[in-house]
């Protein structure tokens, strides 16, 4: 561990990305905000009477917000550059806070809030994989790509323990101030030295370089860039060509299969609905402090899992993952199928669904929550990278609606154990996706992994 912390010439690298990730950081506060924020807004704290299915409204519109920044983002990242696409995210997440600021004004405006808070999660999640991937050297890349969740836990985490405490009014002030630190860092990063090559702007590129690398004598990466990029283009960037080019083709299989496995977890419905599973299942700390020691242990899992991703690899910890979220699921699913249907005293048992959450954030961490990410920004080409980013997040955006919205309609109709028992089987085939198709890219350079799914 002590070798990574040590810098040394990558330090620029390393700057680069984590200001880049103070983006992501805001991202996280987005999309768990309705924990701490859906107790407060449907009780008598807050102004207008909200119902639970308005509640449900309010969680799941921020994903149809990122279904729209999921086309829109990609449109622009070719454009105008990794660098000033990933600055324009600033904007919806000023406009949102200020919109739930002043939500008790009108509860439309949560609404809206949460829509446009999409568009910039969206912002993060198509653009910044792609960004992190281009300005990393293969040996820092498994690290530097698992900084992403790593930050967007710390946003989980961030505003599960400030939106515990304080009303919405003041929580929205507070995560106010990150956007505008986040534009005036990252303003002084450099671009992606993939997008000048990609431009012909080789001077740029090379000036890119030597300020990523502190070195300088950057000839020879710039020629081996140049050659993987020119290589890359040459190929079409059209969407059809995702499935007609047998490299884009793996890759959508990969990709799409663990994102959509990912979801199918079960993580989003959990993290966003946790503190009113406490609520109704355990009374041994109150939902506020479960909620955050929770997310704090998801923190402290995801930082480790930064250190181990390039030494055990992608792969394996994947699988490890999904079995490791099945296992809880299944007892949680068994625990609230004896609550709802038999007579026992679950009194003394009430501390099952707090461990097996515990247990299910752990194995999450390590590998779905941390890996995906992580490989979204190694598996496809320059040319089309932009176009499978958009649709890997439309992905993300249904999956994540409908995951959601099943734990609120079987939860309230039929019975908590539902979805648990319905996540856990899904951890099962994910498990066996994990091991039989995802390939590993661990200390590859983008183009070796192109080449390894071309079958070369």
């Amino acid at each position: 561990m002590l070798s990574i912390l040590d810098f040394g010439d990558t330090w620029p690298q390393y700057m680069a990305v984590m200001t880049a990730l103070i983006a992501m950081v805001n991202a996280g506060i987005h999309f768990a905000w309705p924990s701490p924020s859906l107790p407060k807004i449907m009780s008598d704290e807050y102004k207008f009477e909200i119902t639970s299915e308005e509640a449900s409204y309010i969680t799941i519109i921020g994903p149809c917000g990122d279904i729209l920044g999921s086309i829109l983002y990609p449109a622009l990242v070719d454009r105008i550059g990794r660098k000033k696409t990933i600055l324009l995210i600033a904007v919806p997440q000023i406009i949102s806070m200020g919109m739930i600021y002043f939500s008790f004004y009108s509860k439309v405006l949560l609404y809206f809030a949460r829509l446009i808070g999409g568009l910039a999660e969206a912002g993060c999640f198509t653009t910044l994989p792609l960004y992190i991937g281009e300005v990393s050297e293969p040996q820092v890349r498994g690290v530097l790509g698992s900084l992403f969740s790593l930050v967007f836990i710390i946003g989980v985490f961030t505003v599960n323990s400030i939106g515990s405490y304080v009303t919405i009014h003041t929580a929205a002030l507070v995560f106010l101030v990150l956007p505008i630190i986040f534009v005036l860092l990252f303003s002084r990063m450099p671009e992606s030295p993939y997008y000048y090559i990609m431009k012909s702007k080789f001077d740029e590129a090379e000036h890119c370089l030597k300020d990523l690398r502190r070195k300088d004598q950057v000839d020879r990466e710039l020629q081996c860039l140049i050659n993987d990029v020119n290589r890359q283009m040459s190929e079409p960037g059209r969407y059809q060509d995702l499935y007609q080019i047998q490299s884009n083709r793996i890759a959508c299989i990969v990709m799409f299969g663990l994102r959509i496995i990912q979801q199918l977890s079960g993580t989003s419905a959990i993290s966003l609905y946790m503190q009113i599973i406490f609520n109704k299942s355990t009374n041994i700390l109150s939902k506020d402090l479960a909620s955050i020691f929770i997310f704090g242990l998801q923190l402290s899992v995801n930082l480790t899992a930064v250190f181990i991703v390039d030494k055990i690899g992608r792969k394996p910890l994947l699988t490890i993952s999904c079995i490791g979220c099945s296992l809880p699921l299944f007892i949680m699913a068994v625990f609230f199928v004896l609550q709802d249907y038999s007579s026992y005293d679950l009194s003394d048992l009430n501390y099952i669904p707090l461990v097996g959450i515990v247990i299910f954030t752990i194995a999450f961490a390590i590998g779905q929550g941390n890996v995906v990410n992580l490989m979204i920004g190694e598996m496809f080409s320059s040319s089309i990278k932009a176009k499978a980013s958009c649709l890997m997040n439309i992905l993300f955006a249904i999956f994540m609606i409908l995951t959601t919205k099943l734990f609120q309609l079987t939860s309230d109709h039929v019975g908590m154990y539902v979805p648990f028992f319905f996540f856990a089987f899904c951890q099962v085939g994910g498990a066996a996706f994990s091991y039989l198709v995802v390939p590993e890219t661990k200390g590859k350079s983008l183009e070796e992994i192109q080449q390894k799914l071309k079958k070369k």
